[in-house]
């Protein structure tokens, strides 16, 4: 009797474990199946010229950007402990407004400036996915365009805070231009896979303190329309060379299309 009461003990210790098993293989490949995208080519862009780079050569380029990002970081941590805003106006001399005129009192203040850093807050898709539907490996056109302008933290509450930006930045004054163009790339794609680009720009940042204050006297009382301090971090994108922006272009490949 006892003999016979083993085989389904075993039997359901045996089906146990194999549940188990089957259940981390299954979650296992489906993790594998959803991140199986890898990076197949890079291509670097500087003052309009292209580069394509080894992974070798981009993996120590990520590397370069990141200690040169930490650096800036701890730079901008330290001024904005420092960036109050204050509640009375920079100027208060009621008398110099001009009647039924605008007065402007805004300036920044630049802290620290830093050339060429790839911003990967600003990582995007720039083309459709290219699919390959066959069983053989094919050669497929990608097409991709990329436009890039400045990106700031903080957005500028009215013109004469760009003024007072521009008139004291080192950034030049083509900082607020966006650049744009297009491109294509044939790349060898294989069997049930999708194959896509994406940008990274190459971009020049400056930070500061930037104070905006507008009034307007209109005949009867002086009305202050703007005061406020705050810190700026301000990305431009480069001039380059009337090509495409700079920056790290990626070809990517996956079995399923990116989102």
């Amino acid at each position: 009797m006892k003999a016979v009461l083993k085989l389904p003990v075993m039997l359901v210790l045996l089906v146990t474990v194999f549940s188990a098993s089957s259940m981390s293989v299954l979650a296992e490949g489906k993790d594998a199946v959803s991140d199986d995208t890898e990076v197949t080519r890079i291509f670097l862009v500087e003052n309009g010229q292209q580069k394509e780079l080894s992974k070798e050569e981009y993996n120590l380029l990520l590397r370069q950007n990141e200690q040169k990002l930490q650096s800036i970081e701890s730079q901008k941590n330290s001024l904005k402990s420092e960036i109050f805003n204050p509640q009375v106006s920079k100027n208060e001399n009621n008398n110099t407004i001009t009647p039924f005129a605008l007065q402007d009192y805004s300036y920044y203040s630049e802290s620290g400036r830093a050339f060429g850093v790839y911003n990967y807050n600003l990582t995007r898709r720039i083309s459709v996915a290219v699919y390959n539907e066959t069983s053989n490996e094919v050669t497929r056109t990608i097409t991709f365009s990329a436009s890039q302008g400045y990106s700031a933290n903080v957005s500028f509450s009215t013109s004469y805070g760009e003024d007072a930006f521009s008139a004291s930045t080192s950034l030049g004054a083509s900082w607020s231009k966006t650049i744009t163009n297009s491109d294509s790339i044939s790349q060898r794609i294989p069997p049930k896979r999708y194959s896509w680009m994406e940008f990274t720009p190459y971009m020049d940042n400056s930070w500061g303190t930037m104070h905006e204050e507008v009034w307007n006297f209109d005949g009867f009382s002086n009305v202050n329309l703007v005061n406020k301090t705050y810190f700026l971090d301000l990305y431009a994108a480069r001039p380059g060379n009337a090509g495409l922006p700079d920056g790290i272009y990626t070809v990517k490949e996956g079995s399923t299309p990116p989102a």
